[in-house]
């Protein structure tokens, strides 16, 4: 478990990081061993928060910031990890936060940060998976019912989006099919084109059509398969 703490605190920072440590040390031949990151302000921390597991927050000294922010901040890059947010100055239990925002108080007991981190786990159980799709300049974060269908052109690959966006990632449609064949709603008709199963209208003699109206070429030991998703999301 990757976890990142975000106080501008000291003391309390360095109070958590002593007591994850302990906890990890618990944990060890249980739930795993727990790395931690800290950050004393939220700008390293939210350059790459996809990361980590789970967060740990508190952001009450820097002017112009509270945790609300870095929380607001690290849920709109689309991060669906546990956050705890550590309430001492702050009671951010008075505002409304996604499922995935937890809450601690501060001074931190031993009892409650390892109820924190159990809660955190069973969040991280339930998440949905996200597929990392990587552009030159940037890289989103996506799940499996946001992608329509992916073609490989020339040294790319154009990831069509359910919403109409385009995500151009440099990598073969062979190589990110591996990455994401662990969805079984995904296949690949040709070597050189990916598309969602849910999201097909019907099949042709070699050519499936999808819900925009798009057509691909079907090579025929997908056939069955792709009738298989048929029947499965259009029952």
């Amino acid at each position: 478990m990757h976890i990142a703490v975000c106080d501008d605190n000291v003391a309390d920072r360095k109070q958590l990081e002593r007591l994850l440590k302990r906890e990890s040390d618990k944990r060890a031949a249980s739930t795993g061993i727990i790395y931690t990151d800290s950050f004393g302000n939220s700008t390293s921390l939210l350059s790459n928060p996809m990361q980590y597991d789970a967060f740990y927050i508190d952001m009450c000294l820097t002017e112009g910031i509270t945790g609300t922010e870095v929380a607001n901040a690290l849920i709109a890059q689309g991060v669906n990890a546990p956050i705890v947010l550590c309430c001492s100055k702050i009671n951010y239990r008075a505002q409304s936060y996604p499922e995935n925002v937890i809450f601690l108080d501060k001074p931190i007991k031993v009892a409650e940060l390892g109820q924190s981190i159990d809660h955190a786990l069973d969040i991280m159980s339930k998440a949905v998976p996200l597929i990392e799709l990587r552009e030159d300049e940037d890289t989103v974060y996506v799940t499996e019912p946001d992608i329509l269908y992916a073609e490989e052109e020339g040294r790319n690959v154009i990831v069509t989006l359910k919403d109409g966006r385009t995500v151009k990632v440099a990598t073969t449609a062979i190589n990110l099919f591996s990455q994401i064949e662990n969805h079984p709603t995904f296949f690949a008709p040709t070597v050189k084109t990916i598309l969602n199963g849910r999201y097909m209208e019907k099949l042709g003699f070699r050519k499936v059509i999808m819900c925009d109206g798009k057509k691909f070429a079907l090579h025929r030991d997908c056939v069955a398969y792709a009738k298989q998703l048929l029947a499965e999301y259009h029952a």
